[in-house]
């Protein structure tokens, strides 16, 4: 039943219905993100996520009013924010280069594997013209002339 044939009947919405509907009005607010899970685990990561975004804007906005928060155990605790997200940014793309798939970065981060795979290109075509093959291909063009 919609929501006007319920009110209507007198029923009150099913708790799994009230539960979606507040979901539905957080998802136009400027500070959500909707998060997809295909895999059971992102449950854990997409809870955690959420802790240490309410836990890291705290920090931020207590460190230095409170005395136990100090700005110094504050940048620290910042810094190993961001290599955690660095590491999971390796994480993926070295996933991604495991599969053969081309790894696009969240915006704001370099694709870490971005300098070895030219690397390996360089490599590869410099090894590729030091082989036997292509000092042969190469003699008779260069004898021609």
């Amino acid at each position: 039943m919609t929501e006007s044939k319920q009110e209507a009947a007198g029923k009150k919405p099913s708790g799994k219905q009230s539960w979606q509907d507040r979901k539905l009005k957080k998802v136009v607010r400027d500070d959500i993100d909707v998060i997809s899970r295909k895999t059971l685990d992102q449950s854990d990561f997409i809870t955690m996520l959420n802790t240490h975004d309410n836990v890291l804007h705290r920090l931020r906005m207590t460190m230095g009013r409170n005395k136990n928060i100090t700005f110094e155990k504050a940048q620290e605790f910042i810094e190993r924010s961001q290599q955690i997200r660095e590491e999971i940014n390796l994480l993926n793309a070295e996933m991604c280069e495991l599969m053969d798939w081309d790894y696009t970065p969240p915006r704001g981060f370099p694709n870490p594997l971005a300098g070895n795979a030219n690397r390996e290109k360089k490599v590869k075509k410099s090894s590729a013209k030091d082989s036997p093959e292509a000092k042969e291909v190469v003699k008779p063009l260069s004898g021609a002339t």
